[in-house]
């Protein structure tokens, strides 16, 4: 199968949605199938040939994010229709969704959509000059829109599928989270990323990583890691992203006093240094509410690291019944004395680490949730043929009557 990923981000630019095309798109070539993505043109120069960059701007609310031109989009038509995609699959909600509407009516080929994010959870934090109700409502019925101007929608969480279903969204939707390729489970060197930061080797470690967002909720979490080091000072915490609250996290540390024992990396290289990270942590603590998946719980666990987190939305599927994780409470007292109780108890953090390492691979490889996209990208296009035949026909039928 031929299939064309369209997006308006991806790497360098750091998310969950350029690790899902990546992973997806490695191992759909992996299964014989055939990917070229679109998306847009970073300062890095692309010498990927089954990836074609558009000229963008960055957003102005959102400097990390980019617009892709449309007019350079529209050049690229004529080289569409000559590769004969069988389908396309647009990852973003945006540009990238609207030309992929024209292209499908252009080429006569069905589009799926990934949701990738609740923006209802987002818009308002972006957009602060729009009430947080009209946001709400604003982003629901875009959603509705959106989605049901496709053949078929993916949620990577059952939540999501339900919130989905809320907005009146009437396409059929399956859920296919993205899975761990088998890089995120190899051996890795926590020894030297520790001596690389400064930090000691009997010092206990907590983990966050992720985008460096006000949705991620990490004033939450110095907020909880303020209670901890009360108790234990010894203990250290590692903060691994960047975004457009770092330099609000930055004067919160300082604020707190907690600059000392508190360590920002910036963006870690993926395949080496942020699997080295994750090793050499002792505990990955989360409290973002708005993950529609919340991938580096997986990734944490891929390396024997537990996990304390808030089960809200996404990240219910991975934490629930989940044996190498704990639930917290929404109260950031209680949450640091869930992480305490563990910390303290080395067997049992011991025995989580295993059981984490384990339920990551048994549950969230890639290649099992890359073979159910390969079944719903299969029953879209032969659904979408079978009705061009059946339009076929009928305007025959009406001919000859």
């Amino acid at each position: 199968m031929k299939i064309l990923f369209l997006s308006d981000v991806y790497f360098p630019r750091v998310n969950g949605v350029s690790t899902s095309i990546k992973v997806f798109k490695n191992d759909l070539k992996k299964l014989g199938h055939e990917v070229h993505l679109i998306c847009p043109a970073y300062n890095e120069k692309n010498t990927d040939k089954t990836i074609t960059t558009i000229k963008s701007k960055p957003i102005f609310f959102d400097p990390e994010d980019h617009l892709m031109s449309w007019t350079e989009l529209n050049k690229k038509i004529e080289w569409i229709k000559k590769q004969k995609f069988d389908l396309i699959h647009i990852q973003t909600p945006f540009i990238a969704h609207y030309f992929g509407k024209k292209l499908a009516k252009t080429l006569n080929v069905p589009i799926i959509e990934t949701y990738h994010t609740s923006f209802e959870d987002y818009l308002h934090l972006y957009l602060p000059i729009l009430p947080e109700s009209f946001a709400r409502w604003l982003s629901r019925n875009i959603a509705k829109y959106l989605c049901n101007h496709c053949q078929g929608i993916i949620s990577p969480s059952e939540q999501l599928k339900e919130t989905l279903k809320n907005y009146q969204v009437t396409k059929p939707i399956k859920v296919v989270p993205t899975g761990l390729p088998d890089q995120s489970f190899k051996k890795t060197n926590k020894y030297t990323f520790r001596k690389l930061y400064n930090i000691s080797l009997t010092d206990p470690l907590l983990l966050f990583v992720g985008r460096v967002a006000h949705e991620k909720n990490i004033d939450f979490l110095l907020h909880v890691y303020k209670y901890i080091a009360r108790e234990n000072k010894s203990i250290k915490f590692l903060i691994t992203g960047e975004g457009p609250a770092f330099e609000h996290i930055q004067k919160l540390i300082k604020k707190l006093n907690l600059d000392r024992s508190v360590i920002l990396t910036g963006y870690l290289e993926a395949n080496n240094e942020l699997l080295n990270c994750y090793a050499s942590s002792d505990l990955f603590i989360f409290a973002s509410k708005t993950e529609t998946q919340g991938l580096v719980l997986i990734e944490a666990m891929a390396q024997g690291l537990p996990v304390v987190a808030l089960a809200e939305n996404g990240t219910k599927s991975i934490l629930e019944n989940n044996p190498g994780a704990i639930i917290a409470k929404d109260d950031p007292k209680e949450f640091a004395k869930t992480c305490l109780r563990l910390l303290n108890n080395k067997k049992k953090l011991s025995e989580m680490s295993v059981k984490a390492k384990k339920e990551a691979k048994q549950k969230w490889g890639s290649v099992a949730q890359t073979e159910k996209l390969i079944a719903l990208y299969e029953e879209v296009v032969n659904d979408f043929c079978s009705d061009k035949s059946n339009n076929k026909l009928l305007a025959t039928n009406d001919l000859s009557n």
